[in-house]
């Protein structure tokens, strides 16, 4: 089958009605021949079209490999031209069937049904336009770089027959008739230029091949509106369908939303009073942290004034101490004196005992004295009797006196000793009585020294307790010092905090009073979805990368 014969013939006709197509966007024959008309295609570019379908046959298979080239350098290109039915050998051979078809066509209403079949299936294949309508860009490269040839042709052409006219009305050689007809001549008299018939041979050749390209851009100009018009009906199509869509989403929407919005309606109202609430309940909050907070410099204050007394305290304790073991000292002291005085005391009770045995040893002495004098007395008397019965004389008288005189003495002395003795007695009694009371009230001082002494000690210890325990308290106290100064700043932080939460709720507050007046209108938006005063969107054309 002949590349012409295989054009327009894909797999994908299948899948498209023409008739319908050609119908949708308005095609027919008088639109046909406004179109032309408006971009000045006639007969007169029929036939050159018509002329130029030797250099499109006979370039055909090289433009198509060259166009196909081109376009399978790019990704996006590749994609579309893999998702064709047609291998890429098939779709050159159609390309070359299209170049000759360029020049071979009746350019009437069955032509350009065939090109509006062409335009569909490319956006069938989900061609981007800008791919379609960019790929002339590649016609324009093509297709222009052989008329440029076919053009310098032509010029050559006039120019030789031009030479040829002229051979034959001249002897001059070629040459010599070409310099001359450029005005190189050496005749001064000729007039400084081209030859005006040469210029208008040379004018009239370019002129006849820029009229061909013309032609030719012309065609493609008509083929490239029709496509164009596959994918705007295509587009159109889908924003019906997308517009179809809208309204009867639109409906659904308003069906299913009516509910929902006016129950978010009056929780939203709900949400609004709670969260004023939340702000009342949030700056009583800020207040109350800020009263918080100036107890909390107070009780500060009152800590640090403990820690100061706590201070005080343990040197007053580290003092007591000092004295208490001052004292158990002292203590140990009078019980070692306690000990000597009683000691001493022991040794006076042995002194009266043994001065009681003297003084029973004298009471002997005395009671044998006074037998003695007794004797005495008794032996006076004797003397006295003899002196009187003469046998003594005077002397025995003498003696007699003297003796009875000094048993009179002796007994008067021991009178005296006898009460002396007797004091003697009674004073060491005493002494016993004093010296044993003495001995009874050291005995019980001893104990009250020695309680004393444990309670010193139990001082003692318990003011070193008291000593450590006032500087774990002076130490806690210090502590807690700076907990409760801590403790005030986080409380100042969260006062501060509170009151930016305060400001929030407030703004929370009025967002949802806005958020309940848009709900409001986004309810009565919703009404008018599907109503008489629905605006249309502008048309969104679907792009496939």
């Amino acid at each position: 089958m002949q590349p012409e014969q295989s054009f327009g013939k894909g797999g994908l006709n299948g899948f498209l009605d023409v008739d319908e197509l050609v119908e949708r966007i308005g095609l027919d024959e008088d639109e046909v021949e406004w179109r032309k008309h408006f971009i000045g295609f006639g007969e007169d570019d029929e036939q050159r079209l018509s002329d130029l379908e030797p250099l499109l046959r006979d370039n055909r298979q090289e433009i198509a490999d060259d166009f196909y080239e081109n376009v399978l350098q790019y990704e996006g290109t590749r994609k579309v031209i893999n998702r064709s039915p047609k291998g890429v050998e098939a779709l050159k051979e159609t390309q070359q069937a299209y170049l000759v078809s360029l020049a071979t066509g009746d350019y009437d209403l069955s032509y350009f049904e065939n090109r509006t079949r062409i335009g569909k299936l490319h956006e069938m294949l989900d061609m981007p336009l800008k791919h379609y309508v960019g790929q002339y860009g590649v016609y324009y490269d093509l297709l222009l770089s052989r008329m440029n040839e076919r053009v310098q042709d032509q010029v050559v052409d006039a120019i030789e027959e031009w030479a040829a006219e002229r051979e034959a009305e001249r002897d001059e050689g070629g040459l010599g008739r070409f310099v001359g007809a450029l005005g190189l001549g050496g005749d001064d008299d000729a007039d400084d230029g081209l030859e005006e018939s040469f210029e208008a041979a040379v004018r009239n050749a370019i002129d006849d091949g820029m009229m061909d390209i013309l032609s030719l851009l012309r065609i493609i100009n008509l083929d490239m509106q029709i496509a164009t018009e596959t994918y705007v009906d295509s587009y159109a199509k889908r924003l019906e369908e997308s517009i179809e869509r809208r309204k009867r989403l639109a409906s659904e929407v308003e069906t299913d939303v009516q509910a929902p919005l006016s129950e978010l309606h009056e929780s939203s109202e709900v949400v609004s009073k709670r969260a004023e609430a939340i702000s009342q309940h949030t700056e009583s909050q800020a207040a109350g942290v800020t009263r918080a907070a100036r107890e909390l410099d107070e009780v500060s204050a009152a800590v640090e004034e403990v820690a100061s007394v706590a201070d005080e305290v343990s040197d007053e304790s580290a003092r007591t101490e000092q004295l208490a073991a001052e004292g158990v000292e002292a203590a140990d002291d009078a019980l070692d004196e306690l000990e000597e005085i009683e000691n001493a005391t022991d040794r006076v009770a042995d002194a009266v005992d043994s001065l009681a045995e003297r003084t029973e040893e004298i009471d002997e002495v005395v009671d044998r004295l006074d037998d003695l004098a007794e004797r005495t007395t008794v032996l006076a008397a004797n003397a006295k009797i003899e002196s009187s019965r003469g046998g003594g004389g005077d002397t025995m008288g003498v003696i007699a006196n003297e003796v009875r005189s000094f048993a009179e003495q002796t007994k008067s002395d021991l009178a005296e000793i006898e009460s002396a003795v007797e004091a003697v007695r009674e004073d060491a009694s005493a002494t016993v009585a004093t010296t044993e009371e003495t001995v009874t009230r050291v005995d019980a001082g001893t104990d009250r020294v020695r309680e004393t002494v444990h309670s010193l000690e139990s001082i003692h210890e318990s003011a070193q307790k008291t000593a450590t325990g006032m500087e774990d308290v002076a130490a806690a106290a210090d502590q807690q010092a700076r907990g409760v100064e801590a403790t005030a700043e986080t409380i100042a932080e969260l006062s501060q905090s509170a009151d930016k939460v305060a400001s929030a709720a407030e703004s929370v507050a009025a967002a949802s009073q806005e958020q309940t007046a848009s709900l409001r209108e986004v309810r009565d938006s919703v009404a008018r979805l599907t109503g008489d005063e629905q605006e249309t969107e502008p048309p969104v054309y679907k792009q496939v990368n």
